[in-house]
């Protein structure tokens, strides 16, 4: 009696558990779709493989009427992704921020933007130039069951790789990239160009030639269009070389914030050898001088853009996307740019340099 006892509350607990564990993978199912970006991560790749489907429903169904760029999982990590590739990820990671993407998001973005008429065009690596999936085949889709909601959308696909090889970096929006192409374009540099934007990732270091830069605050003169503020005042000061000729130029930004971020952009920009490039002078034609190098300074207070002066209301976003092209934005700079302008002002408030 007391043996079929035994075996009867052992079957009970048998039971128990069971049910425990029944429990725990409906919680983890609905936490994979409450918050998919905090838990992939967190699972094994044999968790991501089971799950993937969910994971996949998630994005299409959830998320019909948002904008791509607003459902990416943001992984940075991932089992998933091919151990060789993570060697890489740890490179890129020292240079940039950035995405891991899956098929299933770019597929999600191609049908997207082909139903709103945005763009019926395959995002395919910025380098190789292949496309990252591949559509099943007209008379496949058509033997299969209609179902509006998945069918408009893009259906989960087996042509899909579930292994992440695709990777987004932090300051390109729609520039994707294989994650073996982009290693092939680093190599052994601590910065690279994207192949699409020209804009540069890391630290790049240009060849401007000896020179001097200072800045200074004047009260007494003031920007067109900002009367209120007074005027940051730019000298650079470049003696002649060996080979090329020497220049001096003085630039202008309105003393207030915005300005002084500015200024902090293009103090880095001067450190880095950037600003300024031994060329063609455009306006002489001479040669082998000290030239601007693609980065436009307001040289007059007034006189408008066409002057070279104020106002001109696009012109500090259209600086700070030359500087960017440069890769020279605040994510790569250890100090606020503010800071930056505010030392070298103080630099040579002390110096005299105050009007």
């Amino acid at each position: 009696m007391k043996v079929k006892a035994k075996k009867k509350l052992k079957k009970k607990k048998e039971k128990k558990s069971t049910k425990i564990v029944a429990v725990e993978n409906n919680y983890h199912e609905k936490k994979i779709i409450k918050k998919p970006e905090e838990n992939i991560q967190k699972m094994s790749d044999k968790e991501i493989k089971n799950n993937l489907k969910i994971i996949y429903d998630y994005i299409i169904k959830k998320n019909y009427e948002k904008r791509p760029t607003d459902i990416y999982l943001n992984i940075t990590e991932s089992p998933l992704v091919n151990k060789n590739d993570n060697e890489t990820l740890k490179t890129i990671s020292t240079i940039t921020q950035y995405k891991l993407i899956s098929p299933i998001e770019l597929l999600y973005k191609y049908n997207y933007e082909k139903i709103k008429k945005i763009s019926n065009e395959k995002d395919k690596c910025s380098i190789c130039q292949y496309n990252f999936y591949e559509e099943e085949e007209d008379d496949k889709k058509e033997n299969k069951k209609e179902d509006s909601s998945e069918n408009e959308i893009g259906e989960f696909n087996e042509l899909i790789t579930k292994e992440i090889n695709v990777i987004l970096l932090n300051n390109c929006h729609d520039h994707f990239f294989h994650i073996n192409c982009l290693s092939m374009l680093i190599q052994n540099k601590n910065n690279f160009k994207c192949p699409n934007c020209s804009l540069i990732y890391g630290i790049l270091i240009g060849e401007q030639p000896f020179g001097y830069m200072s800045a200074y605050i004047s009260n007494k003169t003031h920007c067109s269009g900002y009367e209120k503020d007074g005027t940051i005042i730019i000298e650079y000061e470049f003696p002649s070389g060996k080979h090329y000729s020497g220049t001096s130029r003085t630039a202008y930004l309105p003393n207030n914030k915005e300005g002084k971020e500015i200024l902090g952009l293009l103090k880095v920009s001067f450190d880095r050898k950037l600003t300024f490039v031994v060329g063609t002078s455009v306006t002489t034609g001479q040669k082998n001088t000290t030239v601007w190098n693609g980065i436009h300074h307001k040289t007059n207070l007034y006189g408008g853009s066409t002057s070279f002066g104020y106002p001109d209301k696009t012109y500090f976003n259209r600086v700070k996307e030359e500087l960017a092209v440069k890769g020279v934005i605040q994510d790569n700079i250890d100090e606020d740019v503010i800071k930056i302008a505010e030392d070298l002002l103080n630099e040579n408030k002390s110096n005299g340099f105050f009007i």
